[in-house]
This record gives structure tokens, sequence and C-alpha cells, in this order.
């Protein structure tokens, strides 16, 4: 009988996240867009449709767009310290990934809010891009968590919550 050769469990999982790495390189990236409002408009045109991309678990098409959208902003809420208290709000991963799933979200049922959420829209996910970073500095935070607020506040009154 022939001996076999055993290849460590390491080794096999270094390889195989080197060709995830290597596939992921290889697949273009997007073009990216110097004006602040075309990722929204790039996402309706894109993500539109009923056939479109899912980006949030369990979504689905038909789902009401408002109650998506205003959960996930409750959602967010849930790791916010209270509005007042923007200077000691921490970003730990939590936060941040929150501000991901927001955005996330918004690329899926944004396209079908109400017209007069449009341009809140844009502004949460503008703002949400840079809070969901772990790079975006501290001193810049505090002042794009109250744009936040006011624009998640401006989805939350189309959508005729409060």
């Amino acid at each position: 009988m022939g001996r076999m050769t055993r290849t460590p469990l390491r080794t096999a999982l270094v390889a195989s996240a080197l060709a995830v790495g290597l596939s992921a390189c290889q697949s273009p990236s997007p073009e990216p867009d110097a004006s602040p409002g075309a990722a929204v408009s790039s996402m309706s045109t894109a993500y539109g449709k009923t056939s479109g991309a899912v980006y949030v678990t369990g979504a689905k098409a038909g789902d009401d767009p408002c109650a998506r959208v205003v959960s996930a902003i409750g959602y967010l809420g849930l790791s916010l310290l209270p509005a007042g208290q923007e200077d000691a709000q921490h970003w730990d991963g939590d936060v941040r990934g929150r501000f991901g799933y927001l955005r996330g979200t918004l690329a899926m049922y944004g396209p079908h809010l109400p017209a007069s959420a449009s341009a809140a829209v844009t502004t949460i996910d503008g703002l949400a891009e840079t809070l969901s970073r772990a790079g975006t500095a501290g001193s810049r935070r505090t002042d794009l968590l109250r744009r936040y607020r006011k624009a998640s506040a401006a989805v939350l009154t189309a959508c005729g919550r409060s």
C-alpha cells in the first residue's frame, strides 16, 4: 500500500486563503465616482430593480422599504449614545459595522422610499460610508454623527415615523 502525504491543516488553510484572495484580486473593481450623490443614484439604477442584489440577510425585494430602512436606523441607534452625547461616542467595530449594514439596506431599499426622503438617503449613505471606516479621524466623527441624526430623522419623517 502506498504512503499518503498528509498536508497539515495550517498549510491547507493558508492555501485556501491565498486562493480566495487571488480570485478577489482578479475581480474588476468598480470605478470610484468623485461626486457625493453619485453613490445613491448609481445604486438606484443598479439595484432598484426587483431582481437586484441582496445586501441584507433575509431581505426580499417585495419587503416594505420604509419598514426595512426604519429598522436599520433603529438597529444602528441601539449602539449610539443619546443625542447630545456625540463627543463621548465609542467607535468600535460594532458601531462601524452597523453603519455598513445601514448602507446595504439603503442600497436595496433607498430607491423605493418616498421621494421626500431622497436627499436624506444620499446624505446618510455618504456619512455612513465615512463613519463605517476604521480610519476616519475621531475629530470628524462628532460632526458627522450629528449630521447623520438630522438626515435619519428626515427619513423617519418621510416614512411616517418619528
